[in-house]
């Protein structure tokens, strides 16, 4: 499957998102020497999010990299009970396919199921995958960066992974939450210098990490 994705994301899907995301990216010389996993933390604007940042990555890197995407999303997926045959047909589909061709994982918003879920984030870092995350934990209305959450600052703590900061622009115009349908814009995509987090005030932390998003801009 690793096969298979890797090129998919390379003559199909990424391209496809480029058509539509006409991407500039500063900030690569922190990324092209990566020596080992890292999380990035990106501030979060559409579902186009993930394959833009994917596409703005060196091939070695994106090749190595578990997005997460909110489980609360797919909550037909994992409570079928709640849920049409159909709406739960549809929903596991969607996570199915995201799981196969981004190499995504779920990651609950709420506290329940965040240790399992920093456990796996362990198992992925401690493989050589590095973790793509959207502290935000919802996408943006009209461009604006909300607070980051504090598991951001819990996960980089606890697993001792650096951070590099994301900052996107412009990928809201390209899709917007509130669309169905892409048109062509242009966004830009800069990562930032590897940052440390120590302690365990994590709120604290995840200030760090927006703050050097948000220094990004401009």
């Amino acid at each position: 499957m690793r096969v298979v994705r890797n090129v998919s994301q390379s003559i199909f899907l990424l391209p496809l998102a480029r058509v539509f995301a006409w991407i500039s990216v500063e900030g690569l010389e922190h990324v092209q020497d990566l020596a080992g996993p890292v999380i990035f933390a990106a501030n979060h604007q559409s579902h186009m999010d993930g394959p833009v940042i994917l596409a703005a990555l060196p091939r070695r890197v994106r090749a190595r990299v578990a997005p997460a995407m909110a489980k609360e999303f797919f909550k037909a997926h994992f409570f079928p009970e709640q849920f049409t045959r159909k709406q739960w047909f549809t929903n596991s589909l969607n996570y199915w396919l995201s799981a196969a061709f981004f190499n995504t994982f779920p990651l609950p918003q709420r506290e329940a199921g965040a240790r399992q879920t920093l456990r796996y984030a362990g198992e992925l870092l401690g493989e050589g995958f590095s973790v793509l995350i959207f502290p935000e934990g919802k996408r943006t209305e009209h461009g604006e960066i909300n607070a980051f959450r504090p598991g951001v600052g819990m996960m980089a703590a606890r697993l001792g992974a650096p951070v590099i900061p994301v900052r996107l622009e412009g990928v809201d115009r390209v899709l917007h939450h509130t669309w169905k349908m892409a048109t062509p814009g242009r966004v830009k995509v800069t990562f930032g210098a590897p940052m440390r987090l120590y302690g365990e005030d994590y709120a604290e932390l995840a200030r760090q990490v927006e703050e050097a998003v948000r220094n990004l801009g401009g």
